[in-house]
């Protein structure tokens, strides 16, 4: 509201000017031209481009009056003091007013109104830029590492004046680019070198904390900050190599005795099962045996105590037994044996 109020302002005193210097211009051609006219000896008078009595014909050349060309003046003033008037700020940017060479005022994207000679308007940008730079930086172990990093930053809009009063239009060389090599370097120095590696992401958190703080009181946010890339020395990124090859070899061997544990392991729960298995088999064996002999005992006992009780069950299981052959000889308890054949043979 404030910038609007003053660009009416500034457009009523524009206004103003260009009657008053119309007005100013036309008196004093006014004047001129009645002077002239009372010290003419002719006896008609001169109209608005010509003398009333002169005949228009088809060659002759009509010049115009003096007050037209005054008039053609002033228009033509106004019309480039109005021009140099107008300035437009383009979008991403913000417009810092220098009136005499002072800093009045900030300008927003858009069109706007200036004083033609006092005023002129810096263009301070303020979208998101990049600075991508290599530096030379040493860890703390003293390794020289070589680090590449990109930083995205943007001026804040709304002391866009301020930077301009301190910085002008060298914010990057003045200020950016040294901070972030000093920013850089102190983030290194709290890392080993191999850490700068295994700790990217701690590496780059630190480096935006450091540089943010930095620039703080140039009224610059840190938007984004990405580390491209660590180069060490060729001797230790030969130690690197040797040290990550006999990692990798002794994590090989680790897995593969891993490997044999868990085989034994896997052999061993074998064993012990097929153990399992044996003794449960012996066992229902052993039982199924007890189970027979009992069995049979029982049978034993139960045909003894038949025979006891009854002397001819002992004929009846002899009967039930036969196969139906007689035998080549029979004999017994004093009897003679004699040799019995088939009557069918």
């Amino acid at each position: 509201k404030g910038g609007e109020k003053l660009n009416l302002g500034t457009l009523l005193l524009y206004v103003g000017i260009f009657f008053g210097v119309s007005v100013v211009l036309f008196f004093l051609f006014s004047l001129r031209s009645r002077s002239n006219q009372g010290s003419e000896s002719e006896p008609e008078k001169r109209g608005f481009f010509w003398r009333s009595g002169d005949a228009i014909s088809p060659g002759k050349r009509i010049i115009p009056g003096k007050r037209i060309i005054a008039l053609l003046l002033v228009g033509i003033i106004a019309f480039f003091t109005f021009a140099s008037s107008i300035t437009v700020v383009a979008s991403g940017t913000r417009g810092v007013v220098l009136r005499w060479g002072k800093i009045d005022r900030v300008l927003s994207e858009g069109l706007h109104l200036k004083l033609p000679i006092a005023e002129r308007v810096e263009t301070m940008d303020i979208t998101i830029q990049k600075v991508e730079t290599t530096e030379a930086t040493a860890s703390n172990d003293l390794q020289e590492v070589t680090t590449t990093i990109a930083v995205n930053y943007r001026i804040l809009p709304e002391l866009a004046g301020e930077v301009y009063r301190q910085l002008r239009q060298e914010l990057e060389i003045r200020v950016i680019r040294p901070n972030i090599e000093e920013s850089i370097k102190a983030t290194t120095a709290d890392f080993q070198a191999e850490e700068l590696v295994t700790k990217r992401e701690l590496v780059k958190i630190k480096f935006k904390q450091i540089l943010s703080d930095r620039l703080e009181d140039y009224y610059v946010e840190i938007l984004s900050v990405s580390i491209v890339d660590f180069k060490f020395s060729p001797e230790f990124t030969s130690a690197i190599e040797a040290k990550v090859i006999a990692e990798q070899r002794a994590l090989e061997a680790l897995n593969k005795l891993e490997q044999i544990r868990h085989e034994a392991q896997q052999k061993i729960i074998q064993a012990s099962a097929e153990a399992n298995a044996t003794i449960l088999t012996a066992e229902a064996e052993a039982t199924q045996r007890l189970i027979i002999a009992e069995a049979e005992a029982e049978a034993i006992r139960l045909v003894t105590e038949q025979l006891m009780t009854d002397p001819e069950y002992l004929q009846y299981l002899y009967i039930k037994q036969w196969d139906g052959e007689l035998p080549y000889y029979y004999g017994g308890e004093g009897l003679p044996f004699f040799l019995l054949t088939n009557s069918t043979e």
